[in-house]
This record gives structure tokens, C-alpha cells and sequence, in this order.
């Protein structure tokens, strides 16, 4: 199979004329009737996207290495190359997989498991477990079999691959909330055009898991801490002449976007990252060195016997990769004089695009009759000089898949009448019937179709949420009232108000919709719905202040 190198050098020239050749002859024998094809828009767009592909591999030629899991650089092949920039299509066969390890006490594989790695790098990260003929493991580390027999890589399997930066990839951000590869030497943010971009932690791409101590657990002795994939993320700069205007709704724009690159990553239970050993490949949460205190390798071998690992040289890392698809893309502008952007205080952007982006998302697949994981939703709150915005954005859960994301384009108007359906269900926040499943369980506690349907109706009409009716801002406040009393604070109810007196001082209870902008009054103590409902210690602490106890 011909390499990336040796196409660019010995063969551009070739294919360059062969492009040339097929698009004037124009010939359609292979298509499928009634399909317009643009022989001089493919040959443009193919002879840009091989000119990035040269200058990348000039610039960063240690991006066309790969490893052989033995130790030895290889030159990547071409064909590799045109997948993960997205070039060509893998038509919903899985690529990017990676297995689990299991080996038997002489280190011979017996068992090997095979993942997607988006959902791998949830299920199988460090200190969780996997059950495999009816045996336990807890995962422990990263190997690859074989590497432990490569002269002088016995003791340290995992070096080649820290080492490599196909694997380990430096991210930069921004503190507005962009991010970016290393690699692409963004001197800054293209968002707020801030030059104060800071390192976050490297990001870890999987060559294969195996369990703790290379061997299995009893049930009884299992704890299991469990992580998962955090929203994903992409860092592309919005162009205006991209985004068009959708007809009937008055604040959002939408663009279909192709070879977005997109990364997911799982942060660790509690954000702390993993601690890995870049010798032997142990891992487990945290970010000090010392929870691989009593961690074995994660792998046996004659050739180690049981010599422990010292985890002298150890890295904290978020696990994750990244790769090219096309999206579609939903632009809400947010207008700050009407529309609360402080998040801070106010969860209530977050909820609102999560759960619209999960519903447009179930609104697609009962549509298109697809499974709801062959499309990922996601969301991001970004600002500029002109503004603030919600991108909700979709894409093909497989690098370059079926091309669901940007096909939606053409039947927006109906998908968001959809959306604006299955929101319609008359539950409080989120339930079976409308947002919830298997799917999307662990944002579960964050889902609300109330506020999804208020960011939507915005987008439409530019309508904002409306007043609480009195009835309604008494009925979320009397949980909180026995609370309030224990602080010596008395509480009545009139026909225009909640009213709280303190030995003499009087001040009046407002709940207004947490979509809303807080309004300001010194003699009024503004809470919202939301802060109500998922944030009491707050709201009892923002009462205790108004009256300085």
C-alpha cells in the first residue's frame, strides 16, 4: 500500500493529470441517474483538500509516522491519511476501534474485545469494569500485544506511543471557550481574538486497554468509578457568508459544514484527568502519581515476570481523540438585553441547548427511520463584538459516515417542526415519552424540553419566555419558606406579592423565567425558576445577603 510521503513525492504530479483527464471527459456511466455532478467544483475541492494535506505533511511531517504497536515507525499509508482527514468516506464501517486485552497468566491473549473508540474511552477507561466469560476485570492500563517483546521496550510498552504524536496532542483554549490543536500553531483565538491561550491537559488517543494488574478481580473486591464523553467539541470559526437564513424563524441561521474537525474526551469521574505511567501503560483517575501507589502492570509477560513498575515517569492526561466529519449547524443569536448571558448564576443556556440539540436529534432519527446513535448532538456558547450565540450543530457519529448531517439542510423547516412536537409533551422537565433514553442517560439530570422549547420559540418568533403569574412564583417559592423562617425571617403572601420582613425591613420575592434577563430593584430579591429548582443553598444564601445575616 502506497504511503502518504510517497504519493505527495513521486505521484501528485500522475494523479493531478488523471483528475484533470476525468473531469473533461465528464463521463457519467457510474452515477446514478437523475444526479447532477459538478466534474469542476469535485476537481477544485479534491485539488485543495491534497494541497493541505502537502503543506501539513511539510510543515509536520512526524504527523505521517505511525507506530506498528512493535516499536517501529512506519510511514502512514495514503489511504489512512485520506480517511482521517475526511477525504474519502467509511460508510458506517467503524475505523477508529480499539480493543480490550485480556491475556491468560502466561500473557497470551485469550480474550480481545473490540469498541468504537467514542464509546470505548466512556465504558472501558481506567477503573471501569468489563465482564468477559463471565469473569470480571477492572481496567487498568494500556498495552498492546506483543510490544512487550521488542528489545527494550519490555519494561516500557508504553513509551512509543506517548511518545508519538498521533497519540498524545497538545490542546490550547481560550478562556471565551474555544480550543484548538496544538498543531495548528493558532496564535489566537479566533473567537475573541484573545492572544492569551493557555495549554490544557494533553489528550490521549487509546492503542488498546487491558485490565488492573493483568488479571481478574472478584465481584466482591470491585468499586467502580464510572466516566463518560463530554459533550463534543469542535473549534471552527463561523464565517458569515456560510450561514443562510432559515425562512420563518427570526434568529437562527444555519450552514451545513464539511471536514469540521471534532474531538471527544473523557475528563475523568471529577475532571481531574488520568494519571498514566509512560513506561508501562498504567492508568487510573486522578492527577497525582500517587493513585498508581499500588498498581501493577497491566500486562504479563515471561519476559517481566513480577518485577513492579515504578511509575517514575508519569503523565496527567484527558483520554480522546479527534477526527473529520460534516455537520450541520443551527446559529441562534442571543440578544443580551433581553436574554441572560451571565452563566455564572444562570444554567439556563446550557439546559436550554443540550436538551434542544438532543431533541432535534430524536426529531432526525424518527424522521430519516435511523438509530439515534448514528447522529451526535451537541452545543457551544461562544461571543463576539456582534454578540452572543448557541450553535446546536449534528453530525455523523463515524469520521465521514452516511452524510445524514448535511442532507438535514434541505428539510430544516420540517425537523424543527418536529423538534417543536416532541417538546410539546406535558411533562415538567423531561421524561420517556420525549427527551429521555438510553442513549443520553448520563445528561439525564440536565435535560429540560421547557427550556428547549423556549430557545426554539425564540429562534422562530424572537419570543422570550413570559411572566410568572403570582399563583405560579408562590407555588415555586413555599418549598423554600419553612427554610427562610428558621432564619428569623418572616414571610406573607398578599395579592401582588411575596413579601419578607426582618425586624423592621421589608423586601419583595420576585421569580421571574430564568431565560430572562435579572432585573434589578434594591428593595426586590430576583430568583429565577431555575435557581428554584436546582440551586436552593444559592437562592437561601442570595436571601440571607439581601438582608445582610
Amino acid at each position: 500500500m502506497i504511503s502518504a510521503k510517497v504519493f505527495f513525492t513521486e505521484n501528485i504530479d500522475g494523479f493531478t493529470e488523471y483528475i484533470r483527464l476525468l473531469c473533461d471527459k465528464k463521463d457519467t456511466s457510474c452515477l446514478p441517474e437523475n444526479i447532477v455532478f459538478d466534474f469542476k467544483e469535485f476537481r477544485e475541492k479534491m485539488m485543495i483538500a491534497l494541497k493541505i494535506i502537502q503543506d501539513k505533511m511539510d510543515s509536520h511531517s512526524e504527523l505521517f509516522t505511525t507506530n506498528d504497536g512493535f516499536g517501529h515507525q512506519k510511514e502512514k499509508s495514503m489511504l489512512d491519511t485520506l480517511y482521517e482527514e475526511g477525504i474519502i468516506p467509511t460508510y458506517s464501517f467503524p475505523k477508529n476501534v480499539v480493543s480490550t486485552y485480556i491475556a491468560d497468566s502466561e500473557g497470551k491473549v485469550k480474550y480481545e474485545v473490540d469498541r468504537g473508540i467514542d464509546i470505548a474511552i466512556g465504558q472501558y477507561a481506567p477503573w471501569r469494569s468489563i465482564v468477559v466469560d463471565k469473569k470480571t476485570f477492572q481496567i487498568g492500563g494500556f498495552y498492546r500485544p506483543g510490544s512487550d517483546k521488542i528489545k527494550g521496550l519490555t519494561f516500557k510498552t508504553a513509551e512509543p506511543y506517548i511518545n508519538d504524536v498521533n497519540y498524545l496532542k497538545r490542546i490550547v483554549k481560550c478562556s471565551c471557550g474555544w480550543f484548538g490543536l496544538e498543531a495548528d500553531e493558532d496564535e489566537s483565538c479566533p473567537f475573541c481574538r484573545s492572544k492569551a491561550l493557555s495549554e490544557s491537559k494533553p489528550m490521549l488517543r487509546l492503542w488498546g486497554f487491558a485490565p488492573k494488574d493483568a488479571k481478574q478481580i472478584p465481584e466482591a473486591q470491585l468499586r467502580e468509578q464510572y466516566s463518560s464523553v463530554a459533550i463534543s467539541q469542535y473549534s471552527t470559526l463561523p464565517s458569515s457568508d456560510g450561514m443562510k437564513a432559515i425562512k420563518g424563524y427570526q434568529n437562527i441561521r444555519m450552514a451545513s459544514r464539511e471536514n469540521q474537525r471534532i474531538i471527544m474526551v473523557n475528563k475523568s469521574p471529577y475532571e481531574q484527568g488520568f494519571m498514566v505511567c509512560s513506561e508501562c501503560g498504567a492508568a487510573m483517575p486522578g492527577e497525582k502519581s500517587d493513585v498508581l501507589k499500588d498498581v501493577l502492570r497491566p500486562y504479563r509477560s515471561k519476559y517481566v515476570q513480577n518485577q513492579r513498575c515504578s511509575h517514575h515517569n508519569t503523565i496527567n492526561v484527558d483520554l480522546g481523540f479527534d477526527f473529520i466529519t460534516d455537520m450541520l449547524v443551527l446559529e441562534f443569536y442571543v440578544d443580551r438585553n433581553k436574554i441572560e448571558v451571565d452563566d455564572t448564576q444562570n444554567q439556563w443556556k446550557k439546559r436550554a441547548a443540550l436538551s434542544l440539540a438532543e431533541t432535534l436529534r430524536l426529531a432526525i432519527s424518527k424522521e430519516l427511520d435511523i438509530e439515534f446513535s448514528e447522529l451526535i448532538a451537541g452545543y457551544r456558547i461562544r461571543e463576539n463584538d456582534e454578540g452572543k450565540y448557541i450553535d446546536v450543530f449534528l453530525y455523523d457519529a463515524l469520521s465521514s459516515g452516511e452524510g445524514y448531517s448535511v442532507s438535514l439542510a434541505e428539510n430544516i423547516e420540517v425537523l424543527l417542526h418536529k423538534t417543536e412536537e416532541i417538546l410539546a409533551c406535558n411533562c415538567e422537565t423531561a421524561c420517556h415519552k420525549c427527551l429521555k433514553h438510553y442513549g443520553n442517560q448520563q445528561v439525564h439530570g440536565i435535560l429540560d424540553r421547557t427550556a428547549a422549547m423556549e430557545l426554539l420559540q425564540w429562534g422562530m418568533s424572537g419570543q422570550i419566555a413570559h411572566e410568572l403569574s403570582l399563583d405560579q412564583q408562590i407555588e415555586l417559592f413555599k418549598p423554600l419558606e419553612s427554610i427562610v423562617r428558621l432564619y428569623g425571617i418572616n414571610v406573607c403572601y398578599d395579592d401582588k406579592h411575596i413579601k419578607l420582613d426582618n425586624h423592621g425591613i421589608t423586601k419583595y420575592i420576585t421569580v421571574y423565567p430564568a431565560m430572562r434577563r435579572e432585573p434589578i430593584d434594591e428593595n426586590t430579591i430576583f430568583i429565577s425558576n431555575q435557581q428554584i429548582k436546582y440551586a436552593k443553598p444559592f437562592v437561601i444564601n442570595k436571601i440571607l445577603e439581601s438582608f445582610i445575616l
